[in-house]
């Protein structure tokens, strides 16, 4: 199983408030479409834990991907997830993607 973190602040100017709406009425739906994404999850980061200061991103979102090499090849190229993308960069700066590999995990709800 493949996971991609993406990380990103909101673009100046647009509020917690519309981000949050289009990510339930179009997003969300567009994702689920997606063949090859088993699932996926979209954290708001509220603030710093261990340290004082400003987060360094809005938002990090979690895909699980069974099918990586499916999902960049026949997934990411539809025009159904092009269009999202597209929507989606009309509201994150520079949001980051990230291929992760567990390493380290509990099975004990921690």
């Amino acid at each position: 199983m493949a996971h991609i973190l993406i990380l990103y602040k909101l673009k100046p100017g647009v509020t917690r408030t519309d981000f949050e709406q289009w990510l339930k009425i179009s997003n969300a739906p567009a994702l689920r479409g997606i063949k090859r994404l088993k699932g996926f999850t979209v954290y708001r980061v509220e603030k710093r834990v261990m340290e004082a200061g400003e987060p360094s991103v809005d938002y990090v979102e979690l895909f699980d991907i069974p099918d990586i090499a499916g999902f960049v090849s026949q997934d990411i190229p539809s025009p159904a997830v092009r269009k999202n993308m597209e929507e989606f960069r009309g509201f994150a700066q520079s949001p980051e993607y990230l291929l992760a590999t567990p390493v380290s995990s509990s099975s004990h709800g921690i």
